[in-house]
């Protein structure tokens, strides 16, 4: 029997409506057998990406800085202790009142948050930012993979599903030569047929995805049918899982987000080998009626609260050994326009929690108390602006990502996972 692509998805159960399957290949001769080494076993990253640029001048409020009122005359939180006002962390940053579920995780040293985070050449466009948060790199991402596919590439798991994407389609963070998965939910799953033969399917990942046969050479043949093989593995794994009902520690509320995370926490608990997660939530483009403590933002902040705080019940002591990190495309002008929102910006923050985030906490414990913000703060007034509108980078956002995937994924080759950048300790996880 002839094999096709369209057939290997079909006997795997693998329909698109249902599971998206990389590896996306490159041709034969680019393949080369790798020995790396393995990264720190039963360790997760779960990255939260908020697309559309999410305002984090009014996630994590400067409320000690001058500007921020000046700046926003109707969006801006109130000081804390108003009604819907700022949460307060440290005397100077707050969080926004929609945000009170993960205030425990601040208060207890599981969660910091990362400011005035970014890089020097944000062109403010959603689709090339996306692209340079999600492969790592700066310039020429059309012809660079996800920096989560690098990680898989360039180090060894401990089990069949080590990168899955919650949702319809494979996000470019995690596109690349190894295997990772997009599924919608295990729910939808329906893996009901015979698992075929690893060499059969090779063949077919062969026919798919080469077009020149006389190039085929033994060790682009044998990689191909490891990567089928490693495919196949995750599918039964799913397969396995999806059959059984999960009953989480924690009760979740009922929104895509907190869904998508509590699928997330199942894959956790369910000891697969998952070393990095992706979930998506979008909707963060508020460029006119954003809101204060209530309305789009608002809602959105309370939306990310309360699920990851379920989901970090829902963990129990297994966030010990996963962080989550969120991700967005950029930050919003510091000065709301004339619609009473906020256009495409510059710097942004990014909330870390889980126990690397602990570890981190305890550690500069000992000799100062623990950092709830991680920021060498720019300021808001005029003189101290990019370009006299946005806030200021002072931390390149590929120091947090390099950070996390050599001392939390412990992944040695972080260097090529987040290449031609020059590393700085920023101190968030340890």
């Amino acid at each position: 029997m002839h094999l096709t692509r369209r057939y290997f998805l079909q006997s795997t159960g693998a329909l698109a409506a249902y599971l998206g399957v990389a590896p996306v290949l490159g041709w034969p001769h680019t393949l080369r057998p790798l020995s790396p080494r393995p990264v720190a076993k039963g360790r997760t990253l779960v990255v939260l990406f908020l697309r559309g640029g999410a305002d984090g001048l009014n996630l994590v409020v400067p409320h000690g800085d001058p500007g921020y009122q000046l700046l926003r005359k109707t969006i801006a939180l109130g000081a804390p202790g108003q009604p819907e006002g700022v949460l307060d962390l440290d005397g100077f940053f707050g969080l926004h009142p929609r945000l009170a579920g993960i205030v425990p995780l601040f208060e207890s040293g599981l969660a910091v948050a990362a400011h005035a985070v970014g890089y020097d050449k944000n062109s403010r466009s959603h689709f090339e930012e996306q692209d340079v948060w999600e492969t790592g790199v700066v310039g020429n991402t059309v012809n660079s993979d996800g920096w989560v596919n690098r990680h898989l590439v360039t180090s060894q798991g401990h089990g069949p599903l080590r990168a899955v994407s919650i949702g319809d389609t494979l996000p470019r963070i995690m596109r690349g030569k190894a295997t990772a998965l997009a599924i919608r939910g295990l729910e939808d799953l329906t893996l009901k047929t015979k698992r075929a033969d690893p060499a059969q399917v090779a063949t077919a990942l062969e026919h798919a995805y080469c077009q020149h046969k006389e190039e085929h050479v033994g060790p682009a043949l044998d990689l191909l049918a490891q990567t089928a093989r490693t495919t196949l593995d995750g599918l039964e794994e799913l397969r396995s899982m999806s059959a059984q009902e999960y009953k989480p520690a924690a009760p979740y509320p009922d929104t895509p987000l907190a869904k998508k995370l509590m699928q997330v926490a199942r894959l956790i608990k369910g000891d697969v080998g998952l070393e990095v997660a992706e979930v998506d939530l979008g909707g963060w483009d508020t460029h006119s009626a954003q809101g204060g403590a209530a309305g789009q933002m608002g809602n959105l902040a309370q939306q990310v609260g309360d699920a990851l705080a379920a989901f970090v019940k829902d963990l129990g002591d297994r966030i010990d050994d996963t962080t989550v990190v969120t991700l967005s495309d950029f930050g919003r002008t510091a000065a709301e326009n004339g619609t009473g929102g906020t256009d495409h910006g510059w710097a942004n923050c990014m909330l870390v929690m889980g126990g690397g985030v602990a570890r981190a906490s305890a550690a500069a414990a000992r000799n100062a108390p623990a950092r709830k913000v991680v920021a060498k703060w720019p300021g808001l007034l005029p003189e101290q602006l990019h370009d006299g509108r946005d806030l200021l980078h002072t931390t390149d956002f590929r120091d947090v990502l390099g950070e996390l995937v050599r001392v939390h994924l412990g992944n040695a080759e972080f260097a090529k996972v987040i290449p031609g950048h020059e590393f700085k300790e920023v101190g968030v996880v340890a």
